[in-house]
């Protein structure tokens, strides 16, 4: 694991506190269509079928890490069956990759410019996987969003402007 990987890693360690040792390392990231293709990831699913904040002018500014945008996201049934439809199959995936040593699985979560959408399925199906599966170490990851708190701390303050 490179240098960077470990540094990322140790930004985004579970609600639950220290990283476990051993068992399955889930990592949930969000990403942005826009940027460039997907991250490497075990599974990614393209989130641009549910509707977008950004066309919400009071959610624009806002991302996935904030309760409207998230409420708006999770509020549409569309964004509820599909939850429950992963966490049916991850039910029978993570498990098998957990019996099998596999040290890593990365779910990946793709919308249009990967701050709305994305985010906001991240943050929910990780706190949920965190609840069901105690065992694994649950990372988040939000792709573009760390990209913009990284050019904010090096740049000491961000306008806001995209």
């Amino acid at each position: 694991m490179s240098s960077k990987s470990t540094k990322e890693l140790e930004n985004r360690t579970p609600s639950s506190g220290s990283e476990k040792e051993d068992g399955l390392k889930i990592i949930v990231t969000s990403f942005g269509y826009k940027q460039g293709p997907p991250p490497l990831a075990n599974v990614v699913f393209d989130v641009r079928f549910l509707k977008n904040p950004y066309w919400v002018e009071e959610l624009r500014p806002l991302t996935g890490l904030d309760n409207p945008v998230q409420q708006y996201v999770l509020e549409q049934e569309l964004a509820q069956d599909f939850l429950e439809s992963m966490k049916v199959l991850l039910s029978k995936v993570l498990p098998k990759m957990a019996e099998l040593k596999v040290e890593k699985f990365v779910i990946a979560f793709g919308c249009t410019g990967g701050q709305h959408r994305s985010a906001t399925l991240v943050e929910k199906l990780a706190d949920e996987l965190a609840e069901t599966y105690p065992a694994y170490n649950i990372v988040k990851q939000h792709g573009e969003l760390d990209k913009s708190n990284d050019a904010e701390d090096h740049a000491g303050t961000a306008d806001g402007a995209e």
